[in-house]
């Protein structure tokens, strides 16, 4: 007699373990896609695992706000990446997108508004880029010291958008502003010297019970940056002798620290030098001036003639 055998059937997982499943699937699915480089597929997998999540955990969950900011920064990342390219279409969507997904995250926020500055500042839409940089500056101005780094790098993008709009003293002053925070980052728990001459300048050495500051070349350069816009800002106000001394002493820096080849040293010798010869040349017309008013008040007391009593 045959027997007969029975299959077993696999009881089918529940609903709520089996969408856990595929929100695993996805989120290996992106990363693998990520290691491979293709972001954009990978951004579509995150929207995908948001959705999920959402249906999984509700819109408001923790879940939920802590993915919305993971592709947030994948939005802004690729943004800026087409804005390179020129695929401006493509920037402003998914920086748009950015917007939304960061509504509470105040750091990604504010990053976004900064890359949205800069999406603006290159279409020629400089008003519109400075109120994108205020507002990112007002969300920056209530977060903690540790998002120092991004309230410098905002004030640098202002100082160069109110340049191109004319406003000196103002984007002379976001330069200040820049190069205060860069040293507190940079440079923080070194002694301050007391003879500094330029508002927003500070000279710091090392004490002798200090280690050796962790010099991070990136910042040093953002560092250096701060230094020629405000020595360019001096110049548009006609401060020459403040202007060379900005130059000098980014120029000092990227020097020892990025070395004498580097395109940002380079950079602040050529401006430093340029500034140097535009004083020579102010100082040069002024004495021909007082030169040729003397003369000329000589040559009027040679031709009046003596009054006869």
């Amino acid at each position: 007699m045959k027997e007969s055998t029975i299959e077993t059937v696999t009881t089918p997982p529940p609903p709520m373990e089996a969408n856990l499943i595929a929100l695993k699937r996805i989120d290996e699915k992106s990363t693998k896609l990520q290691q491979q480089g293709n972001y954009l597929e990978a951004l579509q997998c995150m929207e995908q695992g948001l959705v999920l999540r959402q249906h999984l955990f509700g819109v408001d969950s923790e879940q939920v706000w802590s993915a919305c900011k993971v592709v947030g920064e994948m939005c802004n990342l690729l943004a800026m990446t087409y804005l390179q390219q020129e695929d401006f279409q493509l920037a402003l969507e998914l920086l748009k997108k950015a917007e939304i997904l960061t509504e509470k995250d105040a750091a990604g926020r504010a990053v976004t508004c900064n890359n949205l500055a800069c999406f603006y500042r290159r279409q020629g839409r400089l008003r519109s880029a400075l109120q994108y940089l205020q507002r990112a500056l007002r969300i920056e101005s209530r977060l903690r010291s540790n998002n120092m780094t991004n309230a410098a790098d905002t004030h640098l993008n202002a100082c160069a958008v109110l340049s191109q709009l004319g406003r000196h003293q103002l984007a002379l002053e976001h330069s200040q502003s820049a190069l205060i925070l860069l040293q507190e980052e940079l440079f923080k728990g070194l002694v301050v010297r007391d003879d500094t001459t330029t508002p927003g300048e500070k000279e710091y050495k090392k004490d002798d019970d200090e280690k050796t500051v962790d010099v991070k070349l990136d910042r040093i350069a953002v560092l250096a940056i701060a230094y020629h816009n405000m020595g360019v800002e001096q110049e548009f106000l006609k401060r020459f002798d403040l202007s060379v001394q900005s130059y000098k002493k980014g120029m000092d820096i990227a020097e020892k620290y990025l070395g004498l080849d580097h395109s940002i040293s380079i950079t602040l010798k050529n401006a430093c030098l340029i500034a140097r010869r535009a004083i020579a040349a102010k100082r040069e017309q002024q004495q021909q001036q007082q030169q040729q008013s003397l003369t000329t008040k000589q040559q009027k007391r040679t031709a009046s003639p003596s009054k006869r009593r």
